[in-house]
């Protein structure tokens, strides 16, 4: 029996709109028993609906989206042309993907951001506007939402449920977000929007007998405790979904407060193996013994379904299909289904499935080669957690390089703030001596580990092909210059801070020797900017590559520690 009742691959990017991708990723769930998939796109229902009420569609029952757009073609066209055959267009994709997936055993589940609503009803009605901004309370809304989910559900009855972020401020429409000054909007508290929005949900989506699952996804302990509150308020027939470390996919921060205290809620534990925040797979982390110490967390807190993300909305294109960090992939669905599964069997299912063994090998010459694959890229995790990440902190734009000096500060301090759960770490970016050569040590460690790992992976072994001996190589010297990168830009940016910082040590032995250092790391960005123009016009690796090693990146950073450090911009 799996550990698990639910246990779902999450596709986040265009990829959802994509046939093939999708069957493809249906192939994999039906290989590996995971048995719900999630369509998350922030507006996927407003896509596939109208909805029709607002356009003219005023009978009492339709049984089809053709028999609604009898009734508002006309409308329509006149007023937002370009979605008068998008919805009943996707309508006819979508249905196709349940059935696939229903052939299979596996259910489907749609992702979003509430609210979202198609740009015209602003326009049908102005009162949501008030002194040029949206208002978030107006009761509209929720007679909006309940039609919506009403009307989506009619259309797709086979639709296992909704899993829905009220409270991130990354819909067209939150309170988190929300702008409006108006006496509603003063006087309605976070606290009774989140739940006035999953009521609106509730009512439709329990009456069509699905599940309705909210996220408890939010960027601050603030917000955290604001839709906790709402959320003791709500049915218990709503379920809730946590990430499973707090405010998003951060490995190096604890485990989420909330797991095991969702009350009488079914409780859904989301992961990600793309690695939005630990390298995207090009810097790669695979986070095996990571997901089974947290998923056994998950089960011994009740944990009802796990979800595994594996692409993001913002990076379309790339995947962890893609990267080496598609071994997390198969490490979370082994576990998902038994927690005691073994790691190196995991490994060895990714060599079979990539055809990485060379031919006619034994059963005991693929398990010597699949452990010489593990024991060097099981340690990926240890090189990535000291790549984009300083003394635990995330100094990183999503695995990317900071742009300037208060865009890394702001990154780690702020936007994605380690000391708001893990209040010890309030001094982690400190610019004693001490903590200085901490940080600067730590990318040192990392660039050791890289390199010895890509000194094994370039005397090979006798068991994979030529073609996955290749695949290695240009997988760690990637990972080589991800990790030049940000030791470069960590050392650059952390000394520049001890030197703003402490001008009185400018004395001391070792503010002689950082500035030093500082000069050459700031050389040090320079030389990597050009090696790697020099990559962007000689090799043909996935274009993922040159996003997450983007020479621009680089030079603007320098060009603004200069500024700051008074040598001008242009040195």
């Amino acid at each position: 029996m799996a550990e698990f009742k639910f246990r779902a691959l999450e596709i986040h990017s265009q990829h959802a709109w994509n046939y093939d991708w999708v069957m493809k990723s249906l192939r994999f769930m039906k290989e590996h028993n995971l048995n719900s998939l999630v369509l998350h796109r922030n507006d996927l229902i407003d896509l596939i609906v109208y909805p029709g009420k607002y356009f003219g569609a005023i009978r009492k029952k339709y049984n089809t989206i053709f028999e609604r757009y009898q009734d508002i073609f006309r409308v329509l066209y006149k007023y937002t042309p370009t979605r008068r055959s998008g919805p009943y267009q996707r309508r006819a994709y979508l249905k196709r993907v349940i059935e696939m997936a229903k052939r299979e055993g596996i259910e489907v589940y749609i992702e979003n951001k509430e609210l979202y609503f198609p740009e015209i009803i602003l326009e049908f009605y102005p009162e949501l506007v008030k002194d040029g901004k949206i208002c978030a309370n107006e009761p509209f809304w929720w007679d909006f939402t309940k039609i919506k989910f009403q009307e989506f559900f009619e259309e797709f009855p086979d639709i296992a449920g909704i899993i829905t972020a009220p409270a991130t401020g990354e819909s067209k429409v939150s309170i988190t977000s929300n702008r409006c000054t108006c006496e509603l909007c003063k006087h309605t508290t976070r606290q009774e929007w989140f739940k006035n929005l999953a009521l609106a949900m509730f009512e439709p989506i329990h009456a069509a007998g699905k599940k309705l699952i909210i996220r408890d996804f939010v960027f601050d302990a603030k917000a955290h405790h604001d839709i906790a509150d709402a959320m003791d308020q709500l049915p218990t027939e709503i379920a809730f979904a946590l990430k499973n470390t707090p405010h998003d996919f951060y490995p190096t921060f604890p485990d989420n407060p909330r797991i095991g205290k969702m009350g009488g809620h079914e409780q859904w534990i989301e992961y990600d193996s793309m690695g939005q925040y630990f390298g995207w797979g090009i810097g790669a982390a695979i986070m095996v013994d990571d997901y089974r110490r947290r998923l056994k967390l998950a089960k011994d807190n009740g944990a009802a379904g796990v979800i595994i993300r594996t692409d993001w909305e913002s990076l379309d294109g790339h995947t962890s299909f893609d990267t080496l960090n598609f071994i997390n992939l198969y490490a979370f669905s082994a576990l998902a289904n038994d927690l005691d599964a073994d790691s190196t069997a995991i490994y060895r299912q990714w060599l079979e499935d990539k055809s990485f063994f060379k031919p006619d090998l034994t059963a005991d010459q693929k398990r010597d080669t699949t452990v010489w694959v593990e024991s060097i890229v099981g340690q990926t995790w240890e090189v990535t957690k000291r790549t984009p990440y300083v003394n635990d902190c995330v100094f990183s734009d999503s695995s990317q390089l900071p742009i300037s000096f208060e865009h890394a500060l702001w990154l780690a301090e702020e936007k994605n703030s380690l000391k708001d759960w893990v209040p010890a770490k309030a001094a982690a970016l400190n610019t004693d001596e001490a903590n200085v050569e901490f940080i600067l040590v730590e990318k040192d460690q990392a660039l050791a580990l890289v390199r010895q790992l890509l000194l094994q992976v370039r005397e090979g072994h006798k068991g994979i092909t030529h073609e996955a001996h290749q695949y290695l190589i240009d997988c760690f010297e990637n990972f080589e210059r991800y990790v030049l990168a940000f030791r470069a830009v960590v050392h650059s940016v952390i000394l520049t801070k001890y030197k703003l910082e402490q001008p009185e040590n400018s004395d001391s032995i070792f503010a002689k020797g950082a500035e030093r250092l500082l000069n050459k790391s700031l050389d040090d960005l320079m030389k990597l900017a050009g090696q790697f123009n020099e990559l962007f016009e000689t090799t043909d690796f996935n274009h993922r590559v040159y996003t997450l090693l983007d020479a621009d990146r680089l030079t603007a950073l320098h060009s603004d520690l200069n500024r700051r450090l008074g040598r001008g911009s242009d040195q």
